[in-house]
């Protein structure tokens, strides 16, 4: 996984960076080797915000979250992150009932059996 850190008016120490880098490898178990992520810490009145977006497979996955505490705001973000690619991953993919196909793969009216399809070719 590739890592880009950006500070926006705040200066960190590399701890945290390396802590942000352990925290969203353990994301990696959902990707290949490909993925991306991007790593943004600021303060905000006084609150630390890290926003955490991660790029795979064509799929972004975004988070941000703000604490009193840096560290708790990279936990929270990666929580989130991870929260959202099982929701992803564990969603059920829409099928369309085998009867609703006539023998050309086009669907038919309605989806009800014996109805009649028009197919229109320009």
């Amino acid at each position: 996984m590739k890592f880009q850190f950006t500070e926006k008016k705040v200066s960190l120490p590399e701890s945290v960076h390396a802590y942000a880098e352990k925290k969203v490898m353990k994301l990696e178990r959902f990707f290949r080797d490909d993925a991306e992520a991007l790593v943004t810490f600021s303060v905000e009145k006084d609150r630390n915000k890290a926003e955490i977006t991660v790029h795979a497979a064509g799929t972004y996955f975004r988070a941000s979250e703000a604490t009193s505490d840096m560290y708790a705001s990279i936990d929270a973000a990666v929580a989130t992150i991870e929260r959202q690619i099982r929701k992803t991953k564990t969603r059920p993919h829409k099928a369309v009932p085998h009867e609703a196909h006539d023998a050309r793969g086009g669907h038919l009216a309605d989806g009800a059996p014996g109805a009649q399809l028009l197919c229109l070719q320009g």
